[in-house]
C-alpha cells in the first residue's frame, strides 16, 4: 500500500514547489557584494578625512590644555617666588613702596583714592608694617550722608584712621552732605584732632552752618580750600574766613566769583597769602594783587556774565613779588579781556606763565609788550 505523499501529484502544496536555481541566487548575491563595495569605497574616503580632521583637531586641543596647564604651574612658581621675595623685603623699603604708591593722593576715602587700608589688607606683615607707617594716615575726606548706625560706623572707622596719625599734621576735606545736623557731627568728631590740622577743605551746602567748620580753627593751619554750592551766600563764609589764623598762606575758592566787597572783607587774611586760586571778574584782578602784596603764585579764574562789558580805567600795577601766574580765561565775554590785562600790569619776578583762554584770537602783541616791559625771564609761556 502507497502512503499518500509517495503517490505522484499528491501531497502537501510545499512539496509540489519547484526546484531552486541555486546559480542564480549566487549570481544575484555577488551582484549585491559588488554594489555594497563600491558605495564603501566611496564613502572610505570621507570617512578617512573626517577621522583625520578629528584627530588633528583633538590633538591640538590637548596641546592647549597642556600649555594653559604648563602657563599655570610657571604663573603660580613665579608668583610663588615673587611674593617670598616681597616678604623679605625689609620694613624700610616697604615703607619706601607704600609711601609711593599714595604720593599723588589728595585727600583718602573709602573706594576713591588709593588707600592704606587697601595695603593693610594684603597680609599680615603689610598690615603691621602700613598701620605702623603714621604718615599714611594723615589724610582724610570726612562724608557725612545719613545719620543713625550709619554713621556710628563712619565714626568709628574716622576716628581709628586718625589716630593711626599719632601726632603728625593732617590735611583733612570736609563734606557734611545734605543730613540734618551733620555739620555738628562733623564738627564733634574731628574736634579732638583740630590742633594737628595743617590742611583743610570745605565744601558748603545750602544749609550748612559755616560757623561750625570755620571757627575757632587751629593756629597750624596752613592751607583753607572752600568749595560752595549754587544757592550758598558767600558773604556769611567771608566774614569767618575773614578771621582766618595768619599761618595761612594758601587759599582757594572754588566755584563762586567773589565781588569787590567780599575781597574786601577779608583784608586782615589777604596780606599773608603767599598762594591763592580764586574766581574774581576782570575789573577785580589788580585790587586782588593789591591786597595780596606777599603772593608768589596765583591762578585767577575770569568770571562775569556775557552781557557784561569791560572797561576797567586804571594804571599800571606792580607787583614785587609774584613768580607764577596762571590765568583762566572763559569764552563768555563780549571781547577778550586779556590785552587790557597785560597792559596793566608789570611783573618784573615773573618766571612761569600760563594762559588758558577760549577766545580766537591770541593776544600776542600786548603779551610781548608786557614781557618787555616787565623784564621777567620765562621759559616757552604756556597758552
Amino acid at each position: 500500500m502507497l502512503a499518500i505523499d509517495q503517490v505522484p501529484g499528491l501531497g502537501p502544496p510545499y512539496c509540489r514547489s519547484p526546484k531552486l536555481d541555486h546559480s542564480a541566487l549566487e549570481l544575484q548575491d555577488q551582484d549585491i557584494n559588488t554594489e555594497r563595495h563600491r558605495e564603501l569605497d566611496a564613502v572610505s574616503p570621507e570617512t578617512s578625512n573626517l577621522v583625520d580632521s578629528i584627530m588633528a583637531k583633538t590633538k591640538d586641543l590637548g596641546q592647549q590644555l597642556v600649555d594653559k596647564q604648563d602657563k599655570i604651574a610657571e604663573s603660580a612658581n613665579l608668583d610663588k617666588g615673587l611674593g617670598s621675595a616681597i616678604g623679605r623685603l625689609p620694613a624700610k623699603v616697604l615703607s619706601k613702596i607704600f609711601d609711593y604708591h599714595l604720593i599723588d593722593s589728595d585727600h583718602l576715602s573709602r573706594g576713591w583714592d588709593p588707600s592704606p587700608m587697601q595695603l593693610a589688607r594684603v597680609c599680615r606683615r603689610w598690615r603691621d608694617v602700613a598701620v605702623g607707617m603714621a604718615e599714611l594716615w594723615c589724610k582724610l575726606s570726612f562724608y557725612v550722608d545719613d545719620g543713625g548706625r550709619e554713621w556710628e560706623r563712619s565714626a568709628f572707622y574716622y576716628d581709628s584712621w586718625l589716630k593711626r596719625s599719632q601726632d603728625r599734621p593732617l590735611s583733612l576735606q570736609l563734606c557734611p552732605g545734605y543730613a540734618k545736623g551733620g555739620t555738628a557731627k562733623l564738627r564733634d568728631l574731628v574736634q579732638p584732632y583740630m590742633s594737628r590740622v595743617s590742611s583743610l577743605d570745605i565744601t558748603f551746602w545750602d544749609d550748612i552752618e559755616p560757623e561750625c567748620l570755620l571757627a575757632d580753627l587751629p593756629a597750624a593751619l596752613q592751607e583753607v580750600t572752600v568749595c560752595f554750592g549754587d544757592c550758598f551766600d558767600v558773604s556769611a563764609t567771608a566774614q569767618y574766613l575773614s578771621e582766618l589764623p595768619s599761618t595761612v598762606r594758601t587759599l582757594k575758592v572754588i566755584d563762586r566769583t567773589f565781588s569787590l566787597d567780599c575781597l574786601h572783607s577779608l583784608y586782615p587774611v589777604w596780606a599773608h597769602l603767599t598762594h591763592v586760586e580764586i574766581t574774581v571778574r576782570p575789573r577785580n584782578v589788580l585790587h586782588v594783587l593789591l591786597l595780596c602784596g606777599n603772593l608768589s603764585s596765583c591762578e585767577l579764574t575770569l568770571g562775569q556774565p556775557v552781557s557784561m562789558s569791560f572797561d576797567v580805567q586804571c594804571k599800571r600795577f606792580t607787583h614785587a613779588n609774584l613768580q607764577s601766574l596762571c590765568i583762566i580765561c572763559p569764552g563768555n565775554f563780549k571781547f577778550n579781556p586779556l590785552p587790557v590785562l597785560f597792559d596793566a600790569l608789570i611783573l618784573p619776578r615773573l618766571r612761569t606763565l600760563e594762559i588758558r583762554y577760549a577766545f580766537l584770537s591770541s593776544p600776542h602783541e600786548e603779551l610781548q609788550a608786557f614781557l618787555k616791559r616787565s623784564k621777567c625771564t620765562l621759559g616757552d609761556p604756556d597758552f
